[in-house]
């Protein structure tokens, strides 16, 4: 089960990946590289429910948090026309 649903959190990461490399606008490869956190974030708190290791958690809510503000610096650069 445990491995089951890791290796399907994986597979739901290639279209957001797919997104990300032949997004034809800054746009498209913000939404695909937003998405593509949340689903790291979703498989380090995945593996960490499933393992015991706690500390998995905190690095998970981490690495949400450092991709939420990623987003939010590319999209004010890509607001201003700034690349």
């Amino acid at each position: 089960m445990r491995l089951a649903l890791e290796i399907l959190l994986l597979l739901s990461a290639v279209p957001p990946l797919l997104v990300l490399w032949r997004g034809p606008t800054l746009w498209d490869r913000l939404v695909g590289a937003s998405s593509l956190n949340v689903r790291v974030a979703l498989v380090l708190a995945a593996h960490a429910a499933f393992s015991g290791h706690q500390i998995l958690l905190d690095v998970a809510l981490s690495y949400a948090i450092l991709g939420f503000l990623g987003t939010i610096l590319v999209a004010r650069f890509g607001e201003r026309g700034e690349r």
